[in-house]
């Protein structure tokens, strides 16, 4: 299942890029257990963060991550074997802290109360996803081995867990048929649409209007008042 849009890289691969016949070194090489060098690894993740960002996954080398961190490129090496590496750090704490923004909105969401609690949802993962636009957009089109970091693998079920909680707490809202396969359907809707909607919004539709149709729809299922539909009907 494809949740959040962290699948792979979509665009084209280049030739000398990373394939999955070639899978790529994401492991660190030690984990550090001083103060001194634990700022030396966060500093070396929070400048690939940076990098990749400003630069793109092709523009950003081991010694550009280096230079970033004010660190010498040895000292890189101590702990990562390569940009990879460095690379799927940067994702654990992306996929960190975009669940922990969704976990922090749950009694929000709930407060909200009927009538706005699933708008309140679809825009609590817009407004999480929005926030790291930058970062999803190379993770989703540029980095060619998205799809085999651990963290990235569990953002399906995480997701998942976080709309059961909601589901769970929502009481008579929801439709007594409305069933685990329904809730992977809507989850996926949701997730889909919305980083779509962040990462290539269209020209000619306000993002606010798209989350107001989908809202409608979403409602429709989860209160089981009609099917949902595809298209503009």
């Amino acid at each position: 299942m494809e949740l959040l849009g962290f699948s792979g890289a979509r665009a084209p691969r280049a030739s000398g890029v990373t394939t999955r016949a070639q899978a790529p070194d994401l492991a660190a090489k030690k984990r550090p257990s001083q103060a001194r060098s634990r700022r030396t690894f966060e500093a070396l993740v929070e400048a690939c963060a940076w990098l990749l960002a400003e630069r793109g996954y092709a523009g950003t080398t081991t010694n550009h991550i280096a230079d970033r961190a004010g660190v010498n490129i040895a000292s890189l090496y101590e702990y990562f074997p390569g940009k990879d590496a460095v690379v799927a750090q940067v994702a654990d704490r992306l996929v960190d802290r975009v669940l922990g923004r969704l976990a922090e909105g749950v009694t929000r969401v709930l407060d909200d109360g009927e009538d706005r609690a699933v708008r309140s949802w679809i825009e609590l993962i817009y407004d999480t996803v929005a926030r790291e636009r930058a970062l999803i957009v190379v993770f989703v089109y540029q980095v060619p081995y998205t799809g085999q970091i651990p963290s990235i693998q569990t953002v399906g079920a995480r997701i998942l867990d976080f709309s059961r909680a909601i589901r769970t707490h929502a009481g008579g809202f929801v439709a007594e048929d409305f069933s685990s396969a329904t809730l992977h359907l809507v989850v996926n809707l949701v997730t889909s649409t919305i980083m779509q909607l962040v990462t290539e919004p269209p020209d000619d539709v306000e993002p606010s209007l798209l989350l107001d149709e989908l809202t409608v729809r979403v409602e429709d299922w989860i209160r089981g008042a009609a099917p949902l539909r595809s298209g503009g009907a």
